[in-house]
Order: C-alpha cells, then sequence, then structure tokens
C-alpha cells in the first residue's frame, strides 16, 4: 500500500494564487449585492463537540469573540457544547439543522477517521464544510532521560524489533496512530507490529513523564510545557519544515529520514445542504476573520498554525485527507467492513 502525504501549505499552492486569493476573500462582498443573497437574521450557534476548555471550546469562543468584536456577523453569536458519543452527538444535533446556516461546528480529522474506523455513520461529506482553520502537528517524545536520544535511535530500535518499543497515545484510529503507523512504513516497519499502549486523556502525559511508555506522541500543545520545564524532549515533529518559538530546535521527521508530513487540524462545518449563497457568505466571514490580529495572537498562543481554506478549496482537502486516512486503515484491518 503507498501512503501518501500533503502539507496544508502545499495544498494551498498547489490550487493556485488566484484560487486561494479568491477564498481568502470570499465571494460573499459578491453575492451580497446580488438579489437572493444569503446573511444571517438570528442567533448564530457554534456547536462545540467537547467540553468547555477544550482545543475546539477554545477556536469556537475566539471565532465568537472576534466575530462580535469585529462585527463581522450582525447578529448574536453562541457557543454550545454539547459533548458525548466520541463527538457523534454534537455532529447528530447539527444534522438536525438541514439548509440552516446559522448552526455552524467546529471539526477535527475525526469527522473522517470516525466513519473510517465505524464508529460513525457519517463523515464529512454529509455536512457543508466552510473553512479550514488551521492545523497542529504531531510530535513524538521521550522523558529527559531516555536512553533513546534522537529519532534515530528510535528507528533503529524499531527496526530490530517494533515490539522492543512502547508507544502510547490516546485512541487507535486517530491521526496520532495515522502518524504512527506513517513513520514505522517510512522507516521499512510493519506499523501493524508496532507495540501502541492506549490512554485516557491526561493519563497520556503521565504514562510519558512516569516512564511507563518509551515514547509518547501528540499534538505540539500538550508537549509544550513539559518540554519547557526540561522534563520531556521531543525527538521529531510532524511539520514539512521547523516550528517557530517554542520548538524552533526541534527536526522535523523529514529531516531525520522519515518521510511523514500530518497535522491534527481544525476547521468549521455547516449543516447538511447549505446553499451557494449561505457558503459564500460564510466565506467570507472567515475570510475577514483570519486576517485579524486577534485570530493570529489567539493561533500563536494555542499552537496552531494558521491556513486558511475557503469551502470548495476545503472541500478538495478533505478528500485527500480522507484518502489517506482510509489507506492507512484499510492496511491495518481497522477500516469498516463495507469498504
Amino acid at each position: 500500500m503507498k501512503y501518501f502525504q500533503i502539507t496544508r501549505r502545499a495544498f494551498t499552492l498547489a490550487l493556485g494564487a488566484a484560487a486561494v486569493a479568491a477564498g481568502m476573500l470570499g465571494p460573499a462582498s459578491i453575492a451580497q449585492a446580488q438579489p437572493g443573497a444569503w446573511k444571517p437574521d438570528k442567533n448564530v450557534e457554534i456547536v462545540v463537540g467537547l467540553s468547555a476548555g477544550s482545543s475546539q471550546d477554545r477556536s469556537a469562543r475566539a471565532i465568537q469573540n472576534i466575530a462580535q468584536a469585529k462585527a463581522l456577523v450582525g447578529v448574536n453569536v453562541t457557543v454550545a457544547n454539547r459533548v458525548g458519543g466520541g463527538g457523534n452527538v454534537a455532529w447528530n444535533y447539527l444534522a438536525t439543522h438541514a439548509g440552516d446556516a446559522h448552526w455552524l461546528q467546529i471539526a477535527s480529522p475525526t469527522i473522517l477517521t470516525n466513519y473510517v474506523i465505524g464508529t460513525a455513520q457519517f463523515t464529512y461529506t454529509d455536512y457543508t464544510p466552510l473553512a479550514l482553520l488551521g492545523n497542529q502537528y504531531i510530535g513524538f517524545a521521550v522523558r529527559a532521560d531516555s536512553p533513546l536520544k534522537t529519532l534515530r535511535d528510535l528507528a533503529e530500535r524499531l527496526r530490530a524489533d517494533p515490539a522492543s518499543v512502547s508507544i502510547g497515545l490516546n485512541s487507535l484510529g486517530s491521526y496520532l496512530h495515522m502518524m504512527c503507523a506513517l513513520s514505522a512504513r517510512s522507516l521499512g516497519v510493519d506499523p501493524k507490529k508496532l507495540k501502541l499502549v492506549i490512554f485516557q486523556g491526561g493519563e497520556l502525559m503521565t504514562a510519558g513523564l512516569g516512564g511507563h511508555v518509551d515514547v509518547i506522541a501528540t499534538v505540539s500543545s500538550n508537549l509544550l510545557s513539559h518540554v519547557q520545564g526540561g522534563k520531556l524532549r521531543m525527538l521529531g515533529i510532524s511539520s514539512a519544515r521547523r516550528l517557530a518559538g517554542a520548538f524552533a530546535q526541534v527536526p522535523t521527521l523529514k529531516e531525520q529520514g522519515v518521510d511523514v508530513v500530518l497535522a491534527n487540524w481544525q476547521g468549521v462545518f455547516g449543516s447538511p445542504k447549505l446553499a451557494p449563497a449561505q457558503i459564500a457568505y460564510w466565506d467570507g466571514v472567515f475570510g475577514r476573520l483570519v486576517k485579524t490580529d486577534e485570530w493570529r495572537r489567539d493561533q500563536e498562543q494555542n499552537l496552531w498554525e494558521s491556513d486558511y481554506l475557503a469551502a470548495a478549496d476545503y472541500a478538495r482537502f478533505l478528500k485527500t485527507d480522507y484518502e489517506q486516512a482510509r489507506a492507512v486503515f484499510v492496511e491495518l484491518g481497522l477500516a469498516r467492513k463495507d469498504f
């Protein structure tokens, strides 16, 4: 099975500067001057499938605050946390508002992976993609006193015996799992032979800090404080190039011979079956929002790489990411049986 990776910026560039410019500016300004243009006439609700304080919740509230402070929408904007069922509760709720663009939802790659592995009966094509907001990259980290000093050390151990290294992560069938599988494949190691140990929530970091596993794989924001405090050391990160700021000294997987670029992205969906005028309206709003200083500061503070794609480009991006996820989990034997 041949895996492929695509960076968010490479994807954007491949679409052509003109298409990106149109998406960034959004057709809403044109649509609003035409008969039949849509705009909200009541409260806009941003749905979050995770609890208050989560990454998705913070992004939703940043959008809410900026949209209202900058008068980008013209109506009240609220955030509703609808938690449960691995995100299914929120998605099922959004589906009840088909055709109504007053409801939005913050999305992560689980909209793809949950369908691929069979824990959800819906996927990205059942809703309306509106905007890719940004991404966080995934790192391999070890305790500061680990004998694994570099990614090369880890690679040598995995090639000699994949089961000799325990790798902690939060869930199977996730982008963290994908990153481990793609890395193993790049090293010539059978990803099905990896020794993966699953932890819930904060248990993963406890396991990594306590030395209960050899390596942990998680997004960069989860690692920052422990790396800065000298308790963890990062072996590599799944970005196309080195990150700025606190992770500037962390080498990428690619520069160490592991041909993997993968991000845990974040985006916005609308309810099913939105009309072109409704999509155009939100293209205009998000195109303006991501250019604000407030949004840039929020992304930097929360370690997100801002990589905006408007609705049409986001839909094409999702198709590519979905095909990659399907290929990986079919190969691992974790995909739903009707593929």
